[in-house]
């Protein structure tokens, strides 16, 4: 109990001195989480919210909570945890040096603070295959300079700016993936037709289902309204979903430095670059977290990484939110911020609208909402998001609102969504959990398997304590996104907008939320443990198929740019690796990351090593022949068989990365 008492105590009057902008939140990258999850699942601290992340404040009062329970943890666990609390401690004193200056003043017994940290990054990644047309290296080279301080002992702030120096070249698997037709267009009549007048989408659909679906017949009286197509492109010099950049924005080439070498992405070198800020205040012990700024998320992730609805694979936006933890089992959550564009013109020019450019075609604002229960062993949270297009939405702002019971009341403009999770913890044993994002569902008539109006994700996961080592546990989950999930149909009747605008459920070209493409399924299995102080280690497998995103035998609704037909869409099916080609991924890999504060130069150095086997599937051709606005004749029963040819060939290969952290990380 004195020890308890002492703690506390100590505690307090840490964050009564804080000089040391504690009110600012941590990345969701840092190696603390991954911490924080395996003493939670120990029962060695109380739960903490889904909203991440958290400010520094709140996590070294976790940290000090679970250094209570003493008798329970080894002795590397207490080193790893007393180095995180003494590289985090108040340090008052003075410092000016060429990486670091820190200042600070009190002003009628109100402390203010400047702190200056530069920092470098270097990393490289690269891929050897069988076929060397998907050999490729990449690598990034970022300095950058982090201010930052307090302008009272409640309010902090930030600003990072980054420079990337940088080239990533991609692998180009097909230039023709059908992502849909523009909704609302009217096309002129074509040449060579029976038609004579403008005619829609509808149109062709109607004369489809009057002839038995002969797509012929359609053809010679209205020919095919204008298809909206990407390039697929894949990032073969890292494994599969493993690549975050750090740049946003656009990309100076460095071969054209003027406005025309602007571009999206860095097949040859390029320079760019980012700025992420933020102001953060935290009240009543921690209770209360409300910040704005360009930061990282993660919300409702059972396990690192897992989330659903706002992964930390999704690049940052501006936003600002609150964390309310109104009492020990009950916890509110809410955020708004402007979601960016893709800049993707380099693969997506062939899919914007006529006319559009994808800045105008991306300008949606998000808001997303959670109230979270835990009971004893059991957690469940509820929630729901909406993506829509700018424009003064003031219930889409007020924290309160369910979104999608709103959107009943002012019109189906906007895409929403709601998702759940549901877990069963067992201190010191694990945890087992269930998760569903339900994008859209039309009715209870359709059956959710086969119709593709059904979008939806879902995932079933456990984690493992693994007694004795430190630190150490064992996560699996399998994860299934259904066809045209995250996607949402371009409109032209929003609110304020007389053009075209995506609702699509994206941020920067990126998913919000979980990081496999729409029309995918992994299984996920993952080792991890900390066996020294400061080198963390894993080993990871994954088990992934996806519908093809190009070829001969593409499948629909396989892509983020996929838009679900007007025409039919209560008629188009799906029928998970039965319906087309589908790429299947082996992937093993083998991580560690060393850090250490202590030397002259802090540094942290990390590294990977993973091995690749793909290979694609495919059904015989007259069962995948299209019919009407990209439906087929398979069905659950087809039969699908391996093949390895020139489109869909069958790739063996390893992947090394490796990167080093100075100074500021």
């Amino acid at each position: 109990m004195k020890k308890k008492i002492f703690c506390s105590v100590l505690f307090s009057v840490l964050i009564v001195s804080a000089f040391a902008q504690n009110n600012l939140s941590v990345d969701v990258d840092s190696e603390i989480y991954r911490i924080l999850e395996n003493c939670q699942s120990r029962g060695l601290c109380d739960i903490l919210p889904g909203a991440k992340p958290y400010t520094q404040n709140r996590i070294l009062q976790a940290v000090n909570e679970i250094l209570e329970n003493e008798d329970r943890l080894s002795a590397t666990e207490k080193a790893v945890l007393n180095d995180y609390l003494e590289e985090h401690s108040q340090k008052e004193e003075k410092v000016v040096s060429k990486t670091h200056l820190r200042l600070q003043n009190n002003i009628l017994n109100v402390p203010f603070s400047f702190e200056y940290m530069f920092g470098l990054e270097v990393s490289g990644s690269s891929g050897l295959y069988t076929d060397s047309d998907f050999n490729k290296a990449g690598f990034d080279f970022i300095p950058s300079v982090d201010f930052r301080g307090d302008l009272s002992r409640y309010i902090s702030y930030t600003l990072k700016v980054l420079i990337d120096v940088t080239r990533m070249p991609l692998y180009e698997c097909g230039t023709d993936y059908f992502v849909g037709y523009s909704w609302f267009n009217t096309f002129p009549a074509k040449e060579g037709t029976e038609n004579t007048k403008p005619y829609e989408v509808g149109d062709y659909a109607d004369a489809l289902a009057d002839n038995d679906n002969d797509k012929s017949v359609a053809d010679a009286k209205y020919g095919e309204p204008d298809r909206r197509t990407i390039r697929t492109l894949k990032n073969t010099a890292y494994l599969p979903f493993a690549y975050k950049k750090k740049w946003s924005g656009q990309m100076y080439l460095l071969e054209n430095m003027s406005a025309s070498g602007l571009e999206g992405w860095p097949q040859t070198l390029g320079v760019s670059g980012t700025i992420n800020a933020e102001i953060r205040t935290s009240l009543l012990n921690n209770s209360i977290s409300i910040g704005a700024g360009r930061i990282n998320h993660e919300w409702a992730a059972m396990d690192t990484g897992s989330s659903l609805v706002l992964n930390r694979s999704a690049q940052p936006f501006f936003s600002a939110d609150m964390t309310v933890e109104l009492f020990p089992f009950l916890t509110y959550s809410a955020l708004t911020g402007i979601l960016e564009y893709p800049n993707q013109d380099y693969m997506a020019e062939s899919s914007w609208p006529d006319g559009i450019e994808d800045d105008s075609l991306f300008q949606n604002a998000f808001s997303l909402n959670m109230i979270e229960l835990d009971y004893k062993y059991f957690h469940f949270d509820f929630g729901s998001s909406v993506v829509w297009p700018k424009r003064f939405e003031i219930g889409y702002i007020f924290p309160l609102v369910n979104f999608v019971e709103y959107q009943n009341h002012i019109g189906d403009n906007d895409n929403c969504a709601l998702f759940g999770d549901i877990m069963f913890r067992k201190p010191g044993l694990g945890s087992i959990w269930a998760s569903l994002y339900l994008d859209e569902i039309n009715g209870l008539n359709n059956n959710p398997l086969t119709s593709s109006r059904a979008m939806f994700a879902g995932q079933l996961g456990t984690k493992i304590i693994i007694p004795k080592l430190p630190f150490a546990s064992v996560s699996m989950r399998y994860t299934k996104v259904e066809p045209f999930c995250y996607t949402h149909h371009s409109i032209n009747y929003t609110p304020w907008y007389s053009h075209y605008v995506c609702e699509s459920y994206t941020n920067n070209g990126e998913c919000l939320g979980y990081y496999l493409p729409p029309n995918a399924d992994e299984f996920f299995f993952r080792f991890e443990t900390t066996p020294v102080r400061g080198l963390s280690t894993s080993f990871q497998y994954q088990f992934i198929r996806h519908g093809a995103d190009y070829g001969t035998q593409q499948v629909q609704g396989s892509s983020l740019y996929s838009e679900l037909s007007n025409a039919n869409r209560d008629d188009i099916e799906k029928h998970f690796l039965h319906d087309g080609a589908y790429n299947w991924m082996h992937i093993i890999s083998a991580g560690a990351s060393y850090s250490t504060k202590k030397t002259k130069v802090p540094f942290n150095v990390y590294g990977s090593l993973g091995f690749l086997y793909s290979y694609y599937t495919m059904i015989d051709d007259e069962d995948y022949e299209m019919t009407i606005l990209g439906n087929h004749k398979a069905d659950g029963n087809t039969k699908y068989h391996f093949v390895d040819n020139d489109e869909y060939p069958v790739q063996c290969g390893i992947v090394m990365t490796f990167g080093i952290k100075l100074w500021n990380f």
